[in-house]
């Protein structure tokens, strides 16, 4: 799938109602680049973002707190939705000191009650939105590239295993605010072991 993006402007921010409520202006700006980025995105709440890529959940979380507190990690389940998620992107002023949190909670449920909570968690800071969105898809991409798609068996060899090839499971072009010009940006992962790899080959 291939986005088209408006080089023209920055992401926009502005805040706007949203059944009555004030939206996060994070989330608006979510919301945005991944529709430039041509990935479908559904807008949970005021705070919550979940996008769709294949069979890939990536939920990006705005709180309107600077620290959000949760009683506990059922909470967060219930809040969050955690467990229909493969990555959480916390996007914030202070976006890991969030992930900390949260990553302290998953802990210590899972050592108290045994509950494991299997998702990817990342942060993006509010202040670098334009490239934090950009590094933050990226790893959430190549966090289980298996889902994507079904892949196609590439030309390189895995370099982890050496059983098989790499096999390529997303190609997009797009304009990388990141290096400020086009860029073809592939994953691949090896379905033989662990390894997944993500390459940005520039075009200008």
């Amino acid at each position: 799938m291939t986005g088209t993006l408006d080089t023209s402007r920055p992401l926009r921010c502005e805040a706007f109602l949203y059944l009555g409520l004030r939206q996060n202006v994070e989330c608006n700006a979510v919301v945005e680049y991944l529709g430039e980025r041509g990935v479908k995105a559904e807008r949970k709440s005021i705070e919550m973002v979940v996008a769709t890529v294949g069979a890939l959940k990536i939920g990006f979380w705005c709180p309107r707190e600077e620290f959000p507190h949760f009683d506990d990690v059922e909470e967060v389940r219930r809040s969050l939705g955690v467990d229909t998620l493969d990555v959480l992107i916390v996007v914030s002023f202070r976006p890991y000191v969030l992930v900390d949190y949260l990553y302290s909670l998953f802990e210590r449920a899972q050592r108290w009650y045994g509950m494991k909570i299997d998702v990817r968690l990342l942060g993006v800071s509010s202040v670098e939105l334009e490239t934090g969105l950009e590094d933050a898809l990226a790893r959430a991409f190549v966090e289980k590239p298996q889902k994507l798609g079904n892949g196609v068996a590439s030309e390189y060899l895995c370099p982890q295993c050496g059983a098989g090839p790499l096999y390529l499971f997303r190609q997009e072009k797009f304009f990388s605010r990141k290096y400020r010009e086009r860029v073809v940006e592939s994953i691949y992962g090896c379905n033989s072991c662990s390894f997944r790899v993500r390459r940005v080959d520039l075009l200008d």
